[in-house]
């Protein structure tokens, strides 16, 4: 097993995209304890971080920052972008008082409204995604010149990515422990047509294990529109 993993061969081409990170115990659970702080390793975190220096957006859900706390965009990072419908963010946390206040991606209609306004006067940008769609939100971040798309998650944004065809690479770290139960599973479904979405077939592109275990899969997808 590999005791210094280059990162530029886990990160692989750079070439523009939308790309998946996941962090999954060997029983498929995404957290221990509730977060995923427990999993991953030195390479992980370099690897987390070296996607979002690679991105131009990251695509996170609200559950997903609240969960763990996010902050802002850091200086020479992918600009923070939560997916919403709620707009229900606390403008007191991290996510707005460290680094750059986020984007926010909710549907048409809630642009304009009290809740988008407050986190307006906190520092966020309100970007309507149109219906809401997963297709409608890669269309307006395209719209503004971001090619590069990273989505962190959680499950039911990672679901509504692939339930849209719209993965070009999944970055997939093994973390060595094995739980008892699956707390919280990779992908989580909402609805009836995400759930009975096709499955996607992946390449594999490249594999590395850490001397601690820690296994980095990297697959590609080249169906995607």
């Amino acid at each position: 097993m590999n005791t210094d993993i280059d990162l530029s061969t886990l990160l692989g081409p750079d070439t523009p995209g939308i790309r998946l990170i996941e962090v999954s115990t060997l029983s498929g659970s995404a957290t221990i304890d509730g977060t995923s702080d427990a999993m991953g390793n030195a390479t992980d975190a370099a690897l987390f971080q070296g996607l979002r220096k690679w991105g131009d957006v990251v695509v996170v859900g609200t559950g997903t920052v609240k969960a763990e706390d996010y902050e802002g965009s850091s200086p020479g990072a992918a600009r923070i972008a939560v997916m919403s419908y709620s707009l229900d963010l606390n403008v007191e946390s991290k996510l707005f008082q460290v680094g750059t206040p986020p984007l926010i991606l909710t549907p048409d209609e809630n642009v304009g409204t009290a809740a988008a306004q407050r986190l307006e006067s906190a520092g966020a940008t309100v970007l309507s995604t149109g219906d809401g769609s997963i297709e409608s939100v890669v269309t307006a971040l395209r719209a503004r010149g971001w090619t590069r798309i990273v989505c962190e998650g959680g499950p039911g944004v990672y679901s509504a990515f692939i339930a849209a065809g719209m993965v070009d690479k999944l970055y997939l770290t093994l973390d060595p422990h094995l739980t008892p139960s699956v707390a919280q599973p990779l992908v989580y479904a909402g609805d009836e047509e995400t759930a009975q979405a096709p499955a996607l077939s992946l390449e594999l592109e490249n594999v590395a294990a850490d001397a601690d275990g820690t296994v980095f899969l990297r697959y590609a997808h080249h169906g995607c529109p």
